[in-house]
């Protein structure tokens, strides 16, 4: 990237960061532009036929999640070698990535947000019921301000599933061959903690959010609480592993 030369050496790990995350959100601007008109579509077409009960862009958001943990795992698997075989030291970018990863949460985070409130004045227009499928059962989200306080922990999921994404992206670079096999231990707890906080199945397998039947009860407070933890735990390894990853040269 010859762009590295031009930036100052003291913040250039801050304004890569921001870089990253522009960049990408410009890249995959019409990927989001599609899922909110889905969201909004789709449910005008089942109503043709049934009665609309389930909040479409909440299973969006779902997907976000897992996207979100994507582009955390591939944009470092890609960047490593490229930003160290630019002049990056291998701490920076991990600095950049921490940066990258908080300013993509909070944009989708916010995205996320603007939609499930976009989506309940839409159903409220149409006289549909803005609801979840929790615990083998439709519950409705509740009223506008149960609808903000629900949608306000979106940029904390986004982050705890871009920092498990980045984790697991990273060692797989570090570790060829064997580094995925985090995905064992990180995806039950990150599913469970957002079962948890919802009192419902993310989207992806149901397997995965066994660890929730441990946190019945748990006040959401100690939820919210233990998914800042775990975030904070994650990205410690993330920088950890990035920082001791060691170069390797081109093969031919």
């Amino acid at each position: 990237m010859s762009s590295l030369a031009n930036l100052r050496l003291p913040t250039r790990r801050y304004a890569l960061g921001a870089g990253f995350a522009l960049e990408g959100l410009k890249y995959f601007k019409y990927w989001v532009l599609a899922a909110l008109v889905l969201s909004f579509a789709v449910p005008l077409v089942i109503s043709q036929y049934s009665d609309v009960a389930l909040s479409a862009w909440y299973y969006t958001a779902n997907v976000g999640k897992w996207f979100t943990a994507f582009v955390g795992g591939g944009f470092v698997f890609t960047l490593v070698p490229n930003m160290i075989a630019a002049g990056l030291t291998r701490r920076e970018l991990a600095v950049s990535m921490g940066v990258f990863g908080v300013l993509w949460s909070l944009v989708l985070g916010a995205v996320a947000f603007a939609g499930i409130l976009g989506e309940r004045a839409y159903y409220d227009a149409l006289g549909w019921s803005q609801g979840i499928d929790a615990s083998d059962a439709i519950a409705p989200i509740g009223s506008l301000g149960d609808t903000i306080a629900f949608a306000s922990y979106y940029p904390l999921l986004y982050l705890v599933y871009f920092a498990a994404g980045t984790v697991i992206g990273i060692a797989s670079y570090r570790w060829e061959g064997a580094g995925w096999l985090l995905l064992v231990p990180i995806i039950p707890v990150v599913f469970s903690l957002d079962n948890g906080l919802y009192d419902t199945e993310p989207v992806g397998p149901g397997w995965a959010g066994f660890l929730g039947l441990f946190m019945d009860g748990w006040a959401r407070g100690v939820v919210i609480a233990t998914i800042v933890a775990v975030t904070a735990v994650l990205a410690a390894a993330a920088y950890r592993i990035l920082i001791d990853v060691p170069l390797r040269s081109k093969k031919a």
